[in-house]
């Protein structure tokens, strides 16, 4: 008799011809818990792309203000305040700042200004910010 390849009970010569369901499955079963991994780890990815972003575009804000703020303080005294506004451009209509002036004497006659910008905005539910601190 000649082998056709179909399986038999006990034969020792038998040719499989295919996977068995099992396999199949476990196969199936591994590939779709590597994709989800996999589709995770693009939207995390994605998040951290917007957060990145975001922070770049307040530190940027953030230097454009203190250097504003620098340069109108020069040669006059400062005294201490805390200002809060929005940026004018419609691009950065998100982000607000806030300005704060604070007059520091650690020793009686030396005289230190810290001048601090901070930006904000909302990322999803949180406040996040960006600060920037000088000192005169």
């Amino acid at each position: 008799m000649t082998d056709t390849g179909t399986r038999g009970h006990g034969d020792a010569g038998t040719h499989f011809n295919g996977f068995t369901l099992l396999e199949v499955m476990v196969a199936v079963a591994i590939l779709g818990m590597v994709l989800v991994t996999l589709i995770g780890l693009q939207n995390r990815g994605m998040q951290d792309v917007m957060l990145a972003d975001h922070i770049t575009t307040a530190t940027l804000l953030a230097k454009r203000e203190m250097t504003d703020m620098l340069l109108k303080s020069s040669g006059t005294p400062t005294t201490d305040s805390e200002t809060e506004g929005e940026f004018p451009e419609e691009e950065f209509e998100s982000y607000t700042w806030k300005k704060t002036v604070v007059t520091i004497m650690p020793l009686e006659n030396v005289l230190i200004t810290e001048m601090r910008v901070a930006v904000l905005w909302k990322e999803g539910d949180q406040q996040e910010m960006v600060e920037l601190k000088s000192y005169k």
